[in-house]
């Protein structure tokens, strides 16, 4: 006896309930049924009925009620290149913080629980602020090394990064906004590869003498976990619903319900005859 749809309304609504209340079976007394809340809305031999008489449906949302609550957060990916913690963002509930490992990763995400979720917040975390450096007297070319200041408490081998020069000539062979890996890290320098495992890069000419050069490492990633109680309806709609002037309280002489379980209150028929 379910609609054929999960949209709330008359044209998703069963024509033959019309024939329940006397009425021909017809989308003029479909769409009149659909929705009525009116007492006498309906007459029986042109005598007003002293009761309201109407068909109900649910929608999408309807049907999907829940009072879930986040129960952990996962890191899908650590990240690279973070130096601090990183603002960690729940869709429709907190900010917070991610932990930032010794070696550039984040590996702890500290975010309020909270509730009330039909599906699982997204999370995202915030990008690694980019490790700058100056363009000349960073760059050693017999060695090929970029120095950075505890640079392993960052970057690790194989690490993808971003290389930046915003105000000057590029490093050569690099290129500005070019995607590069950690060929080599140690507390003082970085070695640069073109891939995973790869030699490193061999650097022929310094940059421009300024810190408008960086490394920027990959963004963490981040998902939540939800545990709790979701409530929904069996069907998508129920078929007919007669009441007296005393409200749901008064008199039922009609009632095909298909719509079971609690909570589901967001539109007008809901408020005035209640689901549940």
């Amino acid at each position: 006896m379910a609609q054929w749809g999960s949209t709330d309304d008359a044209a998703n609504s069963v024509l033959w309930a019309t024939s329940q209340v006397n009425l021909p079976a017809n989308t003029d007394n479909q769409t009149a049924l659909f929705g009525n809340t009116t007492i006498g809305g309906f007459k029986n031999n042109n005598v007003a009925m002293n009761k309201a008489v109407g068909q109900f449906g649910l929608d999408a949302t309807e049907i999907a009620v829940s009072n879930s609550s986040v129960v952990s957060y996962i890191t899908l990916t650590a990240g690279s290149g973070y130096s601090a913690n990183a603002v960690v963002t729940v869709a429709g509930n907190a900010t917070a913080n991610g932990l930032a490992s010794a070696t550039g990763r984040i590996s702890v995400l500290a975010v309020l629980s909270g509730n009330s979720y039909v599906t699982a917040p997204s999370v995202s975390v915030a990008a690694p602020t980019a490790v700058t450096f100056n363009g000349t007297s960073a760059v050693t070319v017999g060695t090929d090394t970029i120095a950075i200041a505890t640079a392993n408490s960052k970057f690790l081998a194989n690490d993808r990064v971003t290389y930046v020069s915003s105000t000057g000539a590029a490093i050569t062979p690099l290129a500005n906004n070019g995607v590069y890996y950690i060929a080599f890290s140690n507390t003082t320098v970085v070695t640069l590869a073109t891939g995973v495992g790869g030699a490193n890069i061999d650097l022929t000419v310094v940059g421009s003498a300024d810190t408008g050069h960086s490394l920027t490492g990959e963004t963490a990633t981040a998902a939540s976990v939800i545990s709790g109680v979701t409530r929904g309806a069996a069907h998508t709609g129920w078929v007919l619903r007669t009441v007296g002037t005393g409200g749901r309280a008064g008199r039922v002489q009609y009632e095909t319900l298909v719509a079971m379980g609690g909570g589901l209150s967001t539109d007008a028929e809901d408020t005035i005859l209640k689901d549940a």
